[in-house]
């Protein structure tokens, strides 16, 4: 079996290291709290200050899945570059560096228009995406690394959407304009990033870049307006063309992955199920 340290022991962090250890893998893991699943080997530490406890036996691979405190660039800066980076200096002086798999995003391309996809070059236009691509490039400079680039992630505790589509058909809130909207759910994201890993452990050539998406897309006004729908609720949206970009991910297109919800439907009805159960609490 082998070793698996994940830096940022989050919703998906917790959820890979749940699957790694049911089936027998040893897994370490680095976070600021002090939560994490049963038969995880916790070093609770805030990397910025520097990594002070690294497990003792060599680690197989590597799993970065960071997410900023603040959403500003010095923000994004601490998270994706200089926690990272400190992670790696500290694993280097033990043993040669494993491969690295890196959670990224989709806003490293910008405000392109049309179609997206891993052969897309980057250009992005804001502080968080140009963070996350030098976040990338530096980390495939010192280390074998896959970067997975998602899309937007909706599933269990993320009703922002659901919340939004509600507000539109009550006229609490202006309709927005007609875009592309993109999107993957986050028992897909464990499970992408999880084939992955297993890919790396398989010794097996992995590609540089991933990207996770439903590969279904569509306009994010009739998203909202289903949505409406499945709260009970009317929403009438205009039969407009949309603008921004499509995303499509060609690893998950040539059958490397299979998604678990290809399309919105059967995702945001498993997270309506949730949020009604919520609200009868």
């Amino acid at each position: 079996m082998s070793h698996i340290l994940i830096a940022g022991l989050g919703d998906l962090g917790t959820g890979l290291a749940e699957q790694f250890l049911a089936e027998g893998h040893r897994v370490s893991a680095i976070r600021r709290g002090s939560h994490c699943p049963s038969g995880v080997e916790l070093y609770s530490q805030d990397l910025l200050a520097g990594a002070a406890m690294l497990p003792p036996d060599p680690v197989d691979l590597v799993i970065i899945i960071m997410t900023p405190s603040e959403f500003s660039e010095e923000g994004y800066l601490k998270a994706y570059v200089r926690a990272p980076q400190t992670l790696l200096d500290a694993l280097a002086a033990q043993q040669p560096l494993p491969p690295v798999v890196f959670v990224s995003s989709t806003a490293v391309f910008g405000d392109v228009e049309g179609d997206v996809d891993e052969l897309t070059p980057p250009t992005p236009s804001r502080y968080n995406g140009k963070v996350l691509l030098a976040a990338e490039e530096e980390l495939s400079i010192r280390s074998h690394c896959t970067v997975v680039r998602f899309s937007g992630i909706y599933g269990p505790g993320r009703y922002r959407q659901i919340d939004k589509a509600a507000r539109l058909a009550r006229g609490e809130e202006a309709l927005p304009s007609a875009q592309w909207t993109n999107r993957i759910h986050r028992d897909d994201c464990v499970g992408l990033l999880k084939q992955v890993a297993d890919g790396w452990l398989a010794g097996q050539e992995m590609p540089p870049l991933v990207i996770g998406t439903d590969n279904v897309g569509g306009r994010n006004l009739d998203v909202l307006q289903w949505l409406a729908q499945q709260q009970g609720l009317t929403l009438a949206v205009p039969d407009d063309a949309p603008a921004g970009k499509r995303i499509r991910s060609q690893y998950i297109r040539q059958g490397h992955y299979t998604l678990r919800y290809p399309g919105y439907q059967d995702g945001y009805s498993q997270v309506l199920a949730e949020k009604e159960r919520q609200v009868k609490r």
